[in-house]
């Protein structure tokens, strides 16, 4: 069933790269969604996950978003998507996701720079779209829960 909900999820994780890409936004509902389908997770049978500390956790990283938000470090809908992805992955996860945002948010700036990735611009500043970056390392971080 694990893997069904994570199939899921991923269809979802689709759907927002793709808004995100196109639009420079995602919407609430996604994210909302991808909440529900962690409780579900938790409620079917995913009992070895402590639900709490990755809800303490998601919410410490909620706060630190909105924190970026405000100084326009980040896109308000990114902030929510990682609050999350920190839902679904924990604090046991947290450094495998860290070092897979960290390095394909960078790739991603590579190829936003040489115009083979979509960017926008806004004054002197480019912005990405930062969902692909947060959707692949929140699915490799799972993927690597599995092997």
């Amino acid at each position: 069933m694990g893997l069904l909900i994570d199939g899921f999820a991923c269809v979802i994780l689709s759907l927002i790269v793709i808004e995100d890409i196109r639009r420079f936004r995602i919407r609430n509902g996604w994210v909302l969604s991808l909440v529900a389908l962690f409780a579900v997770s938790c409620i079917v049978g995913n009992a070895e996950v402590s639900w709490i500390w990755h809800a303490v956790f998601a919410a410490i990283v909620l706060v630190a978003m909105l924190g970026a938000f405000h100084l326009r470090l980040i896109g308000a809908g990114d902030a929510k998507l990682l609050s999350a992805a920190s839902l679904w992955i924990g604090p046991e996860g947290a450094t495998t996701f860290a070092v897979a945002l960290l390095s394909l948010t960078i790739l991603y700036c590579l190829g936003a720079i040489t115009d083979m990735l979509p960017k926008r611009r806004a004054g002197e500043k480019i912005e990405i779209p930062f969902a692909p970056s947060i959707a692949v390392a929140w699915l490799a971080t799972i993927a690597i829960t599995y092997v």
